[in-house]
């Protein structure tokens, strides 16, 4: 088996861990909950999601955000970007990364952004080369990379495909999503050897669900392909709005304990986020409800 020195995590929890939740967390709190994140450790953080708010309300400050985040040396900024008026608006904004996504099985993605696969990556190609073009970092989020919750199990070759016209357009860095936790490490550990083999030079993240329990497994999986940058969510938070199943990203604190104990080294301080895993859960347990007039 493969240990490596260290690997490198990333934080999603205020995107991803809070998208699908129905209270809204004020502005000020995401804040200081990323000066947090920053003070465990945490290099790259995952903040919003520039998606229009009457589709996924908890992401209706990403404007503010953009402009309020703490500038700190070494620390990036990602935002989702799903198209180009959300493109326009992280432009305006001081986030380091735009986070282009589709999926890999058009079913998912007709229900995700009522487009077939084919049409995003016409749209996404395009924004990929804005986005470079103004200087800034492109990550393509490939989602539902292995199993899709209306389809089943999205074969390798349509991954493939979505992931070399990605790298065609000039993508910086590639992630594969396990977006309702389905997949097993054999997956996890074929599909990612055969991509990084394929695209060397591209950097590749996974993005895991822990839905059945497969979450820290696949880690390790992913690890053995060559995989050395993750996604986790404080308190294991998470889910996809438009994928049934999805809840639960993998937790921080479990996948840190996991990777320190083996000696792969992770940069992040367990007891702060051990903190944050009780500390997120009473954030959103103090946090407006949601109506649907927002």
């Amino acid at each position: 088996m493969i240990f490596p020195e260290q690997v490198t995590i990333r934080d999603v929890t205020l995107r991803d861990g809070l998208q699908n939740e129905s209270v809204f967390v004020e502005t000020e709190q995401k804040i200081e909950k990323v000066k947090e994140i920053i003070a465990a450790g945490f290099k790259r953080i995952e903040v919003t999601s520039f998606v229009h708010p009457k589709w996924v309300p908890t992401m209706q400050d990403a404007d503010e955000l953009g402009q309020r985040l703490p500038i700190i040396l070494g620390v990036e900024y990602e935002a989702l970007v799903p198209n180009k008026r959300g493109l326009d608006r992280f432009l305006q904004s001081n986030f380091h990364s735009a986070v282009l996504f589709l999926s890999a099985s058009t079913a998912h993605n007709q229900a995700n952004v009522n487009k077939s696969t084919e049409e995003s990556l016409e749209e996404v190609t395009e924004l990929i080369a804005i986005t470079n073009k103004e200087g800034r970092k492109t990550v393509g989020a490939i989602s539902t990379a292995f199993v899709c919750p209306f389809s089943g199990e999205v074969p390798y070759e349509e991954v493939e495909k979505v992931a070399e016209a990605l790298v065609n357009s000039g993508v910086n860095e590639l992630g594969l999503g396990d977006t309702i936790g389905k997949a097993t490490p054999r997956q996890i550990y074929e599909y990612s050897s055969r991509i990084l083999e394929k695209f060397p030079d591209v950097p590749l993240s996974l993005h895991l669900h822990d839905t059945y329990g497969y979450g820290l497994a696949n880690v390790m999986a992913g690890i053995q392909a060559g995989v050395r940058l993750f996604d986790v969510a404080q308190a294991g938070l998470g889910g996809c709005p438009y994928a049934p199943g999805s809840p639960g990203n993998i937790q921080a604190s479990k996948v840190v304990q996991l990777l320190e104990k083996q000696n792969i080294n992770t940069g992040l301080d367990i007891d702060q986020i051990l903190k944050l895993d009780i500390e997120f859960p009473k954030l959103l347990g103090s946090s407006k409800v949601l109506t649907k007039t927002v």
